[in-house]
């Protein structure tokens, strides 16, 4: 009997280890750097790459910036958004899905988008993952909206 209560302790002690670790991978007060490729879709499509920050306040909200480069002559950043996360961890799984808005300013075509969209990221750890996720971009006055999406690298700082 003794060694069943101590074979069952263990295992208890190993679950819960193995479930705070997967806890642990999505925390409140998150600072993240992105690196990422991008695609959109709007009158042609666009090709090329960006770079982002995060910072998640609470395990389930956080906010950011990103940029991206699609078009190397002309202004040196195409354009500068802010983004909202509403981020759900699954379980005890490295994964989490999210919710993404974001609102900017595009250099290239003079005016501001909205996007609303999802997402998801795997974590190898609390400092390295990999996401990527998809938003319709509404552009200001109607004309060119279609779909971003990115796939990349996030680093935990």
């Amino acid at each position: 009997m003794k060694k069943l209560i101590a074979l069952f302790a263990v295992a208890l002690a190993l679950g819960v280890n193995s479930t705070s670790r997967a806890e642990s991978l999505f925390t409140e007060n998150e600072v993240s750097l992105m690196g990422f490729a991008n695609y959109t879709d709007k009158t042609d499509d666009y090709w090329g790459g960006g770079i982002g920050l995060t910072y998640f306040f609470a395990r389930h909200i956080g906010i950011g910036a990103s940029t991206t480069w699609t078009d190397f002559e002309g202004a040196f950043f195409d354009n500068l958004s802010g983004e909202a996360y509403l981020r759900l961890p699954l379980g005890q799984s490295p994964l989490a899905i999210y919710g993404v808005g974001s609102a900017g300013y595009t250099w290239e075509f003079n005016n501001w988008f909205f996007g609303a969209g999802g997402g998801a990221e795997f974590r190898f750890s609390k400092q390295f993952g990999v996401f990527s996720d998809i938003q319709w971009l509404f552009n200001e006055g109607g004309e060119q909206n279609g779909v971003g999406v990115r796939l990349g690298l996030r680093l935990g700082m």
